[in-house]
């Protein structure tokens, strides 16, 4: 409990206090993400092919960077609020670095329900990460939609109504074409 509480007494630290216009920055729609194949932090492999047709945010963390540990639970959160409404939210952490056991022993203190993978090699560099955490957001085609360098409040109300409107823009946005 005390764990949890200074996970996000340090996120909301860390976290820059910012218009709603601002909580993710745009990236060009046309975009594609590459896929990637990368180990579970359990067990078999991971690959972002099969998270196609949902919306899904890619977060790059390591578990020596204390605002990414703390984006864990954001993320878990945000997920179960978007779930609540039926809307359907891919998530995977990726961990940049090869301590497995570190990365378990986290997961294993504060489970999320999305996956949770190992970049041992440091293989997805040529995504543009300058700083931890970095996260993605993908729309169903898997272009890139946005993009957060540092520790956001995934699971503020704003940044939810901001997703929300991502979503229901993107749908709009087929259904008329």
């Amino acid at each position: 409990m005390l764990y949890k509480l200074l996970t996000i007494f340090f996120t909301l630290l860390f976290s820059s206090a910012v218009s709603a216009e601002r909580l993710l920055d745009s990236m060009p729609r046309t975009m594609a993400a590459k896929n990637f194949t990368l180990p579970y932090s359990t067990a078999g492999d991971f690959s972002l092919e099969e998270y196609k047709g949902a919306f899904t945010i890619v977060n790059f963390w390591t578990t020596k960077c204390a605002s990414c540990r703390a984006e864990l639970t954001l993320l878990e959160d945000l997920k179960q609020q978007l779930a609540k409404e039926n809307i359907a939210l891919n998530i995977v952490a990726v961990h940049a670095g090869d301590d497995v056991d570190a990365v378990n022993e986290q997961i294993e203190l504060n489970p999320v329900s999305y996956a949770v993978v190992m970049d041992m090699d440091l293989e997805l560099g040529h995504w543009g990460i300058q700083t931890m955490p970095t996260s993605y957001v993908l729309t169903p085609d898997g272009n890139f939609a946005y993009r957060a360098q540092g520790a956001k409040m995934w699971n503020s109300p704003q940044m939810i109504n901001f997703l929300k409107r991502v979503v229901d823009d993107y749908e709009a946005d087929k259904s008329s074409s």
